[in-house]
């Protein structure tokens, strides 16, 4: 998946999940163990992302047994 359709997916399941009256969701992002010397590329693009958004109030990284820091939980403004 490109950096671009990631956004774009993510963006289309925020807003999905506040229509729905969701307020709390996980993401999966990933650990960017195949991104090489590049790193966590997602990871990182995800992070930007949720922080640049409205509907975004907080996103933490999941529990270990949700994912651990390839996760986050993400909680959302009510609908």
């Amino acid at each position: 998946m490109t950096v671009t359709e990631a956004k774009a997916q993510l963006r289309t399941f925020i807003d999905e999940s506040v229509y729905r009256g969701h307020t709390c969701v996980r993401v999966v992002h990933g650990k960017g163990l195949g991104s090489g010397q590049r790193g966590p590329v997602l990871k990182s693009k995800v992070n930007n992302w949720l922080r640049r958004w409205n509907e975004v109030l907080a996103f933490v990284s999941t529990r270990q047994v949700h994912g651990g820091t390839g996760a986050v939980y993400v909680l959302l403004e009510k609908n």
